[in-house]
């Protein structure tokens, strides 16, 4: 077979998969929808505090990210293409649709159950904090489970795409595996556009004294608070000591988590910053370690010294996770190229 008979070929599979691929995106979008206005009705008036624009403003953004998620069946559509004849095309695209859908509706169900009900559950409101950095702050500016999911999927996804392009590169099919290397291309675009995206439209910002800082355990966050400064001047420097209050957060707890569970903090890095971007680590540390088991209610103080020289001005303590490299690329992590961070004023 020629190079444009393969191509003919190639566009036409194409243009017939998305005539069965783009009604079932609308069926697709339209269960989902219902899924979250059954949520709606069927615990009103729980849900009545998210009727602002800035939640229905985030609720819009992963609606588009759950489209975004279907375009994944085209990556399945060229397996479905390259590996099958083409009389079991329809019935395979329906298994696919099908496991798809029942997917997508589990983890719908379970976002909304585990990450998005308990934020409107009555007086305490402080879990809001989770899924962005409005109220007090936050290592996120992303819901931490579906950048979690997120970041497996791409994972996933570039792994069975690099599988493509081989199976179908041996197997004598170039075109076939050319889509899939543009596929992984169009992927990788996406991923790293909302990465950058969700770094660009972050901010740096100082809480407070007495203000917390959530950490986000997957099942559960921790808050961290300065609660105390004091300084002194010492010959050529100054002396900054800092008490560093801890708290697991007993109303972040998913249901899935044992109510009495204890919690190993991940491990943290502690600096002060100034104007100029010079950090300083703390000379001596005392009080409880921050990588004490906690449970859910508890807290606990650290108190750090810290030695700064006299030319040292808007100090900022900064707390974070040790960067690893996955965190470099969580999409709304902290961590992530370019993000802004959340700081304590001194």
């Amino acid at each position: 077979m020629s190079d444009s008979e393969t191509n003919h070929k190639l566009h036409g599979g194409l243009r017939q998969a998305s005539r069965f691929w783009e009604p079932g995106r609308l069926w697709y979008s339209a269960i989902l929808s219902a899924i979250v206005l059954l949520w709606v009705v069927l615990t009103w008036p729980h849900f009545r505090a998210a009727l602002n624009w800035a939640d229905l403003g985030r609720m819009t953004v992963l609606g588009l990210l759950a489209n975004v998620c279907y375009c994944a069946a085209y990556l399945a559509e060229f397996f479905i293409q390259g590996a099958l004849p083409a009389r079991f095309w329809r019935r395979a695209r329906y298994a696919v649709w099908i496991a798809g859908m029942l997917l997508a509706i589990v983890i719908t169900n379970y976002w909304i159950a585990d990450e998005i009900y308990p934020d409107f559950s009555g007086a305490s409101k402080l879990s809001t904090v989770i899924t962005h950095s409005g109220g007090q702050g936050s290592n996120l500016n992303f819901p931490a489970p579906l950048a979690v999911v997120g970041f497996l999927a791409a994972c996933g996804g570039l792994f069975v795409a690099a599988v493509a392009v081989l199976i179908f590169w041996f197997a004598r099919k170039p075109k076939f595996a050319r889509a899939a290397g543009t596929a992984v291309g169009i992927g990788g675009v996406l991923y790293f556009g909302l990465l950058l995206g969700f770094s660009a439209s972050s901010h740096d910002r100082a809480l407070a004294l007495g203000q917390e800082k959530y950490f986000c355990e997957i099942d559960c966050h921790l808050a961290y608070a300065v609660v105390d400064v004091k300084s002194e001047m010492r010959g050529d420097s100054k002396n900054y000591v800092v008490t560093l209050r801890t708290r697991f957060d007993e109303t972040t707890i998913s249901p899935q988590r044992p109510k009495d569970a204890p919690l190993v903090p991940s491990p943290r890095e502690v600096r002060v910053v100034d104007s100029s971007g010079r950090a300083y680590a703390p000379v001596l540390k005392a009080g409880a370690s921050l990588m004490k088991p906690l449970r859910p209610g508890d807290s606990y103080n650290t108190e750090m010294e810290f030695r700064l020289p006299n030319d040292a001005t808007d100090l900022r303590l900064l707390i974070q996770t040790i960067p690893a490299w996955p965190d470099r690329v969580l999409i709304g992590d902290e961590n992530s190229w370019l993000h802004k961070k959340t700081y304590f004023a001194l």
